[in-house]
């Protein structure tokens, strides 16, 4: 008879650690499928023992975490489980679970997950994939402010995952909200700095704020970033043509030649490049041009070292008027659209015959040094 009341004191005292309202609820779910009332009473349970983890963690993951749940609820899952590890640190010990549970571990073997911390640990992964999924298929819905809502809450199952602030960072940048899209790029970029499109999310922002001199070192970012990660030819030509974009905005027409001569080389039939190449080309033609002309107007009180310079200038815009036309020939090959085609055609032969102006002031210069020797 000792023995009996000595086990049944045993039992009694095992049982001490959860309340009747939570056990209610785990009966209700587990043997009824009555989620309704399982959610009732594990809410009941927290009021009635704040101290216990074990109602939360229930809601979180039975309630509100399971696919098979008709109240799945993300949002209301990674609160749970923020309330069940807010109670479990409480006493400065790790509340166990009910029962502890085997699960497969990253290194293909198995762990035991013995604590609500442990087990919260291991399954907010899951729900952070989840919710991260379903945010990347709600943008494939044209749906991004439902997306963002959704990644916010991956946020807080895996706070330091970067691919939710990455998410996050692009869609407020395209809804406008360049604060926002700022600040999630940089605590992704502090997780993990080689996401190359953010870098270029911030150039964007920065010259969306006027300050192209830091919209240049982002794209530039963005640019070495995405070459060091070795990443196809399609975001490479991206990374480019906006680094292109902004150094020849800077005054750095040079470097942007020799930036597009690359662009073009990992995209030969985009018919952008060569028409973006052939514009650039022209201009540079053109301000070339403008300078040396003044020079050439007073030839005749230019020394000798003065007329050489000044043929190089002219043979400069030789040059540059010959790429600019083998540029706009080739926008005339690949454009699909006959009048759009005859439009670069006819650009093209203006070149060419402006090539034959600069050819005969070139000799005129040659002609005014021989007299001078």
């Amino acid at each position: 008879m000792k023995k009996f009341i000595y086990i049944l004191s045993i039992l009694l005292f095992s049982c001490s650690t959860t309340s009747v309202e939570y056990r209610t609820a785990t009966t209700s779910l587990r043997n009824d499928r009555d989620y309704n009332k399982a959610e009732e009473f594990a809410k009941k349970a927290l009021e009635t023992d704040p101290n216990d983890a074990l109602p939360a963690y229930f809601l979180a993951m039975e309630v509100y975490g399971t696919s098979s749940s008709p109240k799945k609820d993300y949002k209301q899952a990674a609160y749970y489980f923020s309330k069940a590890l807010e109670i479990d640190v409480l006493d400065g010990e790790n509340q166990k679970l009910e029962s502890s549970k085997s699960v497969p571990s990253n290194d293909g073997g198995i762990k035991e997950l013995k604590t609500i911390k442990d087990a919260i640990d291991y399954y907010s992964y899951n729900l952070w994939a989840e919710s991260f999924n379903e945010g990347i298929s709600l943008i494939g819905s044209g749906k991004n402010k439902e997306a963002i809502e959704l990644f916010l809450v991956a946020t807080q199952f895996q706070p330091n995952e970067p691919k939710s602030y990455n998410a996050l960072a692009t869609l407020y940048y395209e809804l406008g909200d360049y604060i926002k899209a700022a600040s999630n790029a940089d605590k992704a970029l502090s997780m993990d700095s080689s996401l190359s499109t953010l870098w270029s999310v911030k150039g964007s922002i920065s010259l969306e704020n006027n300050n192209q001199i830091l919209a240049e070192e982002m794209f530039r970012k963005a640019y070495d970033t995405a070459l060091k990660n070795q990443e196809s030819a399609e975001n490479l030509s991206g990374h480019m043509s906006r680094l292109f974009d902004i150094l020849f905005k800077n005054d750095k027409k040079s470097e942007a030649l020799m930036l597009s001569e690359r662009l073009i080389e990992s995209d030969p039939e985009n018919i952008d490049l060569y028409r973006n190449a052939g514009a650039v080309y022209q201009t540079i033609l053109n301000d070339t041009f403008l300078a040396a002309s003044d020079n050439f107007m007073n030839m005749d009180k230019l020394n000798e070292i003065e007329l050489e310079n000044l043929k190089v200038q002219f043979e400069d815009c030789t040059n540059f008027a010959q790429k600019a036309r083998e540029n706009f020939l080739m926008c005339s090959e690949l454009e699909m659209d006959e009048s759009e085609s005859e439009i670069y055609y006819e650009e093209s032969k203006k070149l060419k015959s402006r090539i034959k102006d600069i050819k005969r002031i070139i000799k005129d210069i040659n002609k005014k040094l021989d007299e001078s020797e």
